[in-house]
């Protein structure tokens, strides 16, 4: 009964009561995508060998820092200034702005208990959301689409639940009845291969080079025929709308995200990735080149989202699978640590830096940082502010029940939305609040930037959907 009402109001939305108000180009377009329920974006981003944490977020003001690293600490001179005694990495001049927009978020110490050090098995950690002694085949975001469609795989979503721009599926997005998602690596290259590999299954030849190999994929992944179509018209519907820098492979992923979104692919979960963190030598040379990509890469993904206007629709989490030792190694580098920082970005989240600062002095066993915040909590919370998922669902995800820590600013309370004062939130005050959009009503300035548009919108949803 809860979405026949959504989707009436985003008809109704949509046509008569913007036409009415003259909003039809604006408003009428974004309630209709808001009210829905797939509006909803999150964008995984993987730094993959395990990323410093300590070059990234610096504490420049800490002498401890300095000491740990002579030869490849930041200076003070050199970080980005974001608050009396941190600074981000010089080479993260995007992600400043977005801090200083109020769109960034910097959550510090983010691991698991008893650490472990190793790529792969920490990584699995990561994907499945596992202690570090238990070993899952199911991923945390395979396990929460699993919630979301109970007759999966023999009833198939229109569009691919998630989409892994990758030429393997994350191990993140398998759940016990097989993938969630589909990898994608060139929209293309996908459905000739969904194409070929069906005639392998209908006539039994096996093309070369690959034939047996596709073969395989496409049993295990039968699905993938329904959504070929759909991925190559949203490529091809959507455009960039900004120039993505050359060279950088994490550019390349997000601009095809950008595409797909802007085209209309109705997936709620992308994935992408950046690979070279493992920096055991030469590190300050290597882990500038790395956060200039990256840099590079979000800052013009967040300038695409917005020449779009899709960037309230979309909120970006970058996760590694441990961060670096404390102390720098012999070879002007570091090796495999513990706890690290993890970004979100996007329209909706607490802005600021969250969690305590690195305790030098509360150190494990091998020097390194013991965690602040444990990373299960961290999806779990991700998963209930963003995408409204309850905490009987998520207990069923997470193998204890996660405590939650802010990531998105705080809901809306009644008295900040019932804009006619009748002690209700419902169409009426959305009635008012369109004559109000585009205007600098204070009453309306739901986000306190100044101006009554679209991140006001978003927030006036978010408290009319959990109304």
């Amino acid at each position: 009964m809860k979405n026949a009402t959504r989707g009436g109001a985003g008809f109704a939305l949509g046509g008569f009561m913007t036409r009415a108000y003259g909003r039809a180009e604006a408003v009428g377009p974004l309630a209709a995508a808001a009210l829905s329920d797939t509006d909803r974006v999150l964008v995984i981003i993987r730094l993959n060998g395990g990323n410093d944490g300590l070059n990234t977020l610096v504490n420049f003001e800490n002498d401890a820092y300095y000491q740990a690293r002579p030869k490849i600490h930041i200076t003070k001179q050199e970080a980005l200034r974001l608050t009396p005694t941190q600074g981000l990495h010089p080479q993260l001049t995007g992600f400043k702005e977005l801090y200083d927009e109020g769109q960034l978020m910097v959550m510090q110490g983010v691991g698991y208990p008893n650490p472990n050090r190793s790529h792969f098995r920490s990584t699995d950690i990561w994907m499945t959301a596992s202690d570090s002694s238990e070993f899952l085949s199911d991923g945390w975001l395979g396990r929460y689409f699993e919630s979301q469609t109970p007759g999966f795989p023999d009833t198939l979503p229109e569009h691919p639940l998630a989409v892994d721009i990758g030429p393997v599926l994350s191990l993140a997005l398998l759940g016990k009845n097989g993938a969630m998602g589909i990898a994608l690596r060139n929209p293309r290259q996908f459905v000739y291969l969904v194409e070929r590999g069906n005639q392998i299954i209908e006539d039994g030849k096996i093309p070369s080079p690959a034939g047996y190999e596709l073969d395989f994929i496409r049993r295990i992944n039968f699905e993938s025929l329904q959504y070929s179509s759909q991925v190559r018209d949203a490529a091809n519907k959507g455009a960039n709308r900004v120039e993505y820098p050359s060279g950088n492979s994490l550019a390349n992923q997000l601009s095809l995200v950008a595409r797909l979104i802007a085209g209309g692919l109705q997936s709620k979960v992308y994935l992408v990735s950046q690979g070279g963190y493992d920096t055991h030598s030469n590190q300050l040379n290597r882990h500038n080149t790395l956060m200039r990509y990256l840099n590079e890469a979000v800052t013009a993904f967040v300038q695409d989202l917005r020449q779009h206007q899709l960037q309230d629709r979309v909120l970006g989490m970058s996760i590694s699978e441990f961060g670096r030792r404390v102390k720098e190694n012999g070879s002007a580098g570091t090796d495999h640590g513990t706890s690290a920082p993890m970004f979100f970005f996007g329209t909706s989240v607490q802005a600021g830096i969250a969690g305590p600062q690195p305790n030098f002095e509360r150190v494990d066993r091998r020097g390194d940082f013991h965690y602040d915040h444990d990373f299960r909590h961290v999806y779990a919370s991700v998963l209930n502010q963003w995408f409204d998922v309850p905490e009987n669902i998520l207990s069923s995800i997470f193998s204890s029940n996660p405590s939650h820590v802010p990531i998105l600013r705080p809901k809306l309370d009644l008295a900040q939305v019932d804009f006619n004062a009748d002690g209700k939130l419902d169409f009426n005050d959305f009635l008012e609040f369109t004559q109000a959009f585009g205007s600098n009503e204070s009453k309306f300035d739901l986000d306190g930037d100044g101006k009554v548009g679209f991140s006001d919108f978003l927030r006036f949803v978010d408290a009319y959907r959990n109304r």
